[in-house]
């Protein structure tokens, strides 16, 4: 992924309609899976800038938070966000023993990695997370709704659910839910994204936005945050699976 792309995340995580819109889809689900499971050791699979680390480490009890991921753009950002429970490394090498987290979250990571790569990737989550411990894996969906976008961020592959279910599972995960997600805008985003794959854009997503389609769009997810306790959306721009090792 481009140097530009990290910049713009770490200026934008804390606000933009789609990254808030997303935690409140993950606090949603994750919120039910984990109230057993406190406190936790956490992993962040291809944390990036390192922000979802520190949202997860202050929403929930954890006793340990670690992040790994291979970018260099990634790793500059670390230390202005006071990290040092990080590491440059790769998420088909995780650099952990077996069964030493109780918590893996991987967050639009794997459509990097072509198809060998992605399943040696879950393989070492499912290899790193302790009996019972969970996964946490979203992904962008559907490989006909690629854009601009895609070229800016170096997408391999978009996930449809079951492919995505069935990955895991060869791996020897068992899932707890599927679901698509931003799903209340999917059609307005089709337009967006056939449009700017036919002019060959490599324009990223990820800009500012006014503060009337912050709190349109936001509110739009916020909506499905509530919604995805319940059911399970059928189509969306992501696909969000979580999955148990077994015990």
């Amino acid at each position: 992924m481009r140097e530009d792309e990290y910049r713009a995340m770490y200026d934008l995580e804390d606000r933009l309609w789609w990254y808030v819109g997303m935690r409140a889809i993950t606090a949603s689900l994750l919120d039910v899976e984990l109230a057993e499971r406190l406190p936790m050791h956490l992993l962040d699979v291809g944390c990036g800038t390192g922000y979802s680390l520190n949202w997860l480490r202050a929403r929930y009890p954890v006793e340990r938070a670690y992040g790994v991921d291979l970018s260099p753009h990634a790793a500059a950002l670390w230390r202005l966000r006071d990290l040092d429970t990080v590491a440059l490394a790769s998420a088909d090498q995780i650099p952990f023993s077996a069964n030493t987290f109780d918590l893996v979250t991987c967050f639009d990571v794997i459509y990097q990695l072509d198809d060998e790569g992605a399943r040696r990737a879950v393989s070492e989550m499912h290899r790193v997370l302790k009996p019972g411990g969970v996964l946490y894996i979203r992904e962008p969906a559907y490989e006909w709704m690629r854009g601009g976008h895609d070229v800016a961020v170096a997408t391999r592959h978009r996930y449809r659910r079951n492919e995505l279910k069935r990955l895991l599972e060869s791996v020897g995960f068992q899932t707890r839910r599927a679901t698509y997600a931003n799903s209340l805008l999917f059609w307005a985003a089709v337009p967006h994204r056939f449009l700017s794959r036919m002019k060959g854009s490599g324009e990223s997503d990820v800009k500012p936005a006014s503060p009337l389609m912050n709190r349109l769009f936001g509110g739009a997810l916020s909506i499905e945050s509530k919604l995805v306790r319940r059911l399970a959306f059928p189509f969306g721009l992501s696909v969000i699976v979580v999955a148990r090792k077994a015990v």
